[in-house]
């Protein structure tokens, strides 16, 4: 258990140093967030400490934090059992936001609220990424215009939410905004859903219907995941995007089509007109202003505040759980994303998340830092394997039989070997 103590002075932010928190994780799984201002911040077991472990294992007055421009540092204060920061004990190390430091049976670890200024904004879409800064403004130059937008990027990017965030901040804002999924609505309907039809046009046409561009008439016509419209029926499209007019299926009038349309999709649509699956003519035309969104993978900054979205304030993710969500690749980005945290809140017994709670796919890709970049030198064999070990356990959330074959080891190797090292 974690308890906060009033200190005998109070914390004052100070307005040199980015606001940062101290977060403890007891050895219960009790979670304490508590503001680190410009003074030193003593952790400990006793009464005189500043934050207050109930902690057998934590000395009295175990550690403290000294905060600085250049980070936060982490001191030893002679505690019986030491201070661990990366499997190693240290008398002093300058502890990054995301680093975990041991004390006892708990986890110790700083974060850094991102500045506000530092977010880009565009309609309901939110980013810390310069790359989704850039996204952003040129979706917002192209709103006030009535060109044809098109959003390319991988499924789950976030397309969709864009499209809605360019009718919002464009001149027919107050129209409607008309949802059509390509790729949702059978081929026999697709003609019918997207034009309209009259009454016996067909069998079970037993009233009148208007389509998709009648019903965004004023407004912005959204067609998702427009690669997966069939071939036959993209000349159809195409004219109504030049003519600006629609003919309803069994009908004889044209109707005026005052939409603005935006179109998205997650193939590569050169590579589908040479392939034969997509006209030419109406590649030209949706493709007067590309916009790339960007994958999840290509915007890391982005995790950490997507994850504190999808939470909304139900949990606190670790991190070990932040470093094992960082570790994976999100093939289907924030949508996977989104799946996978949703998931985990299901799974909790508290507020904590961690990465025992985290269900990724059974072949979950994950990216490996090259060795070059990472600190071996100087560093002992025994020192390195046994590091490899304890952060491979962390990202298979403690499962003994995932992680050997992660390592490349007999079970019974790994089992020597967590025993040898203390894990």
């Amino acid at each position: 258990m974690v308890r906060r103590r009033q200190p005998t002075q109070q914390l004052e932010p100070a307005a040199a140093l980015p606001a940062r928190w101290v977060s403890l994780i007891g050895a219960d799984g009790t979670l304490v967030r508590q503001p680190l201002g410009r003074r030193r911040l003593r952790v400990g077991s006793g009464a005189d400490a500043d934050l207050i472990v109930a902690d057998p294992h934590v000395s009295r007055l175990h550690c403290e934090l000294e905060p600085s421009p250049a980070g936060v540092l982490l001191r030893d204060l002679g505690s019986t059992n030491g201070t661990l920061v990366g499997g190693a004990a240290i008398r002093e190390a300058l502890l990054a936001p995301g680093v975990v430091a041991v004390i006892g049976g708990s986890r110790l670890f700083v974060e850094s609220d991102a500045p506000t200024s530092a977010l880009a904004r565009f309609g309901g879409a939110t980013s810390a990424a310069p790359v989704m800064a850039a996204v952003f403004a040129m979706l917002e130059k192209l709103a006030a215009a009535e060109v044809t937008i098109l959003l390319t990027g991988e499924t789950g990017t976030g397309k969709d939410l864009l499209a809605h965030a360019v009718h919002d901040a464009s001149p027919r804002r107050a129209g409607p905004m008309v949802v059509f999924d390509c790729g949702a609505v059978t081929a026999s309907l697709i003609e019918s859903e997207l034009f309209g039809h009259e009454k016996g046009a067909f069998t079970g046409a037993v009233a009148e219907r208007a389509g998709a561009f009648e019903r965004a008439a004023g407004g912005t016509l959204f067609l998702d995941e427009i690669g997966e419209l069939p071939l036959e029926l993209q000349p159809r499209l195409l004219r109504a995007l030049e003519q600006r007019e629609v003919r309803r299926v069994g009908g004889s009038v044209e109707i005026a089509a005052d939409v603005r349309v935006i179109a998205a999709t997650n193939r590569d649509l050169a590579a589908e007109v040479a392939a034969g699956r997509f006209r030419q003519d109406l590649f030209f035309r949706v493709n007067s202003a590309v916009v790339e969104v960007p994958p999840l993978r290509a915007r890391p900054e982005d995790l950490a505040l997507l994850v504190e979205q999808l939470l909304e304030g139900r949990a606190h993710a670790t991190p070990a759980a932040m470093a094992a969500l960082a570790a994976y690749d999100w093939p289907g980005n924030v949508r996977e994303l989104r799946n996978v945290v949703t998931t985990a809140l299901a799974m909790l017994e508290g507020p904590v998340l961690d990465v025992r709670h985290l269900m990724f796919p059974a072949a979950a890709p994950r990216r490996e830092r090259d060795l070059d970049e990472l600190p071996l030198a100087g560093q002992s064999l025994e020192a390195i394997e046994r590091a490899a070990i304890k952060q491979t356990l962390e990202r298979e959330g403690g499962n003994r039989t995932r992680a050997a074959k992660a390592l490349g080891i007999a079970q019974s190797t790994l089992y020597e070997k967590l025993k040898r090292y203390g894990l």
